[in-house]
């Protein structure tokens, strides 16, 4: 029996960031994950939604506190200060209780490996090593002095340099090989030498595959296409490792926060707005977003956000309240106009009011239109002169739909969860209840 009973609730949770549930299926039919595969058969295997925005650090931060952005107060990797300075917001930004904080006042032990959103590391009941967007492994990173010698002794990373992927393929699957089996080993290590109770670890690999080398996946002979093959094998092994180390009263539990398709486009929607003439900017892109001219009405940050520039939210405001309403109803009916060069087709398919998107206290903060692309649109931000649609490295790309949960018999209250934000909520309640 690889499921568990006991009266003693442990968990084990393996976060596959960016894993589609279609992609996994396609994997275990081809015989490429069996552990994973037996796995589901045992238990419950299912499509979930991630969020939106749809980026690492926002799912992950929806997981930990089973909230959504307008509660918690974060809506991308970066966001813009009034002044429209750029900041790269962290933990100390999240404006919700953690589940590692929750369980641990309730005298829980925690291990978290990796999970984005948790930089700089807080003080836990137990270990807690920050994962994507810390910029480095020190002191900060992690829960305690006592863990930063426990990771170099292990030779731990904590992410590769997606820098590296836009140089060579070669050095990036050389680096990915290096990290992801040091990131495994490492977790094997402390899930046989720490006390806990919530065992979490993390897994960006997956994503990185996603935006480097998905492509390679329809090219199964390839040299590429076989280490990509090879690779969610590495993955599927393991699973089984971990597998085999579950004591009878250890269950587990296996998501991803949101999937992935094929890029056909990357959408530069800041070009849009200025060629729609909602935005004007010197072509200066180091000052990034200090670029922007006085009159602008709207700017995009990654990924699919607008932002209407209006006199409350920035210094260079100039979008009534009197007005807002208006032209955020022009900006959207526009949007939908926005099509494939080639086919015609539409790029977006959703485009809302952060009211139809998110609520809380946070809401002001809010993207005023969210956009969820069709699939092969990635609707990114630069500004400066160049092509509204563009073709680069990345030929992979995320998606709102088609992320993963799997769990056990004893799981079967987390086994309910539609979306990442519900999976962690479920599982607190099922600690905590």
């Amino acid at each position: 029996m690889i499921f568990g009973f006991g009266r003693k609730r442990k968990v084990f949770g393996i976060g596959l960031d960016g894993f589609p549930h279609s992609l996994a299926r396609r994997l275990m039919d081809g015989g490429h994950m069996p552990n994973l595969q037996r796995l589901a058969r045992e238990g419950s295997f299912k499509r979930i939604n991630s969020v939106y925005p749809t980026v690492s650090n926002v799912a992950w931060a929806s997981f930990q506190t089973g909230l959504g952005p307008g509660e918690f107060g974060i809506f991308g990797f970066v966001e813009l200060r009034p002044d429209l300075d750029i900041y790269i917001p962290n933990a100390t930004d999240l404006k919700g209780e953690t589940i590692w904080q929750r369980l641990g006042a309730r005298g829980k032990k925690v291990v978290a490996l990796s999970v984005p959103m948790t930089y700089p590391a807080p003080r836990v009941n137990g270990l807690l090593v920050s994962g994507f967007l810390a910029p480095r492994l020190d002191e900060k990173a992690v829960s305690s002095p006592e863990v930063l010698r426990k990771l170099r002794w292990t030779m731990y990373e904590i992410d590769v340099d997606p820098a590296v992927a836009h140089r060579s393929l070669d050095e990036f699957q050389e680096e990915l090989t290096r990290v992801s089996t040091r990131r495994r080993q490492t977790a094997l290590e402390l899930m046989d030498s720490e006390d806990w109770d919530l065992f979490f670890v993390h897994v960006m690999d997956t994503d990185r595959m996603g935006h480097f080398m998905w492509k390679f996946q329809h090219e199964p002979q390839s040299p590429r296409g076989k280490y990509f093959f090879d690779f969610f094998g590495k993955i599927d092994e393991f699973i089984g490792q971990v597998v085999e180390r579950l004591d009878k009263g250890t269950q587990l539990l296996i998501l991803s926060d949101h999937g992935f398709c094929d890029l056909k486009w990357e959408v530069q929607l800041n070009r849009w707005l200025r060629a729609e003439g909602y935005l004007d900017y010197e072509n200066d892109p180091e000052r990034m977003f200090k670029a922007v001219k006085p009159g602008s009405r709207a700017v995009a940050l990654v990924p699919g956000r607008i932002y209407l520039l209006t006199r409350r939210r920035c210094e260079i405001g100039s979008v009534s309240e009197m007005d807002y309403e208006s032209l955020r109803a022009e900006i959207m009916e526009r949007l939908k106009e926005l099509k494939d060069p080639d086919t015609g087709e539409p790029v977006c398919n959703r485009i809302m009011t952060r009211e139809e998107v998110f609520d809380g206290p946070y809401l002001s903060r809010a993207p005023d239109i969210a956009i969820d692309p069709r699939d092969g649109y990635d609707l990114k931000a630069k500004l400066g002169e160049g092509e509204l649609f563009e073709r680069g490295v990345l030929n992979g790309m995320h998606t709102y739909h088609d992320a993963m949960l799997l769990t056990g018999p004893a799981l079967a209250d987390v086994s309910r969860a539609t979306s990442v934000t519900e999976a962690g909520a479920l599982l607190a309640r099922h600690f905590l209840e």
